[in-house]
């Protein structure tokens, strides 16, 4: 079953916008392969890292959230182009410059920038969010959606 009509494109993630979630950081020794680019999997575990800075910046204790199992949100789709690469050392700026609340789940634009200004890579991640002991579709939390309506 794949994922029906994302509500924005890869493309869309070119245009500058006020991003959520802004980090900068450097490119690790062990987030590079044998030919010396990102790892291209280590790219989603940046996105990760802003993902939960977007849920930590609503509010929301997510270390508490998980050990008492009030919800989780899986991700349910994944999707990146990489358009430059990566060297260990490189300054790379990883932001959220889209995020759609829809009832259940979350859809997440995140924007990989070089130090010289180029984007290395662009990813859609698409969320469901779950009661964490049933694992049956819930809202979102009142004040993540909160967070994305009000912006950055």
């Amino acid at each position: 079953m794949g994922v029906s009509r994302l509500p924005f494109t890869l493309d869309d993630l070119d245009v500058t916008t006020p991003a959520l979630v802004r980090q900068e950081r450097k490119v690790r020794f062990q987030e590079v392969d044998a030919a010396g680019t990102i790892y291209f999997a280590k790219v989603f575990e940046l996105c990760g890292d802003a993902y939960l800075e977007l849920l930590e910046s609503s509010g929301l204790d997510v270390a508490g959230i998980l050990r008492a199992k009030t919800w989780a949100a899986p991700l349910r789709h994944a999707e990146a182009d990489y358009r430059a690469p990566l060297f260990f050392g490189d300054a790379v700026t990883v932001e959220i410059v889209r995020a759609h609340a829809g009832g259940s789940s979350l859809t997440i634009g995140h924007r990989l920038t070089r130090g010289d200004g180029q984007i290395a890579a662009v990813a859609i991640t698409v969320h469901v969010f779950v009661d964490g002991g049933t694992f049956k579709p819930m809202p979102l939390p009142d004040a993540l959606r909160a967070r994305i309506t009000r912006g950055a």
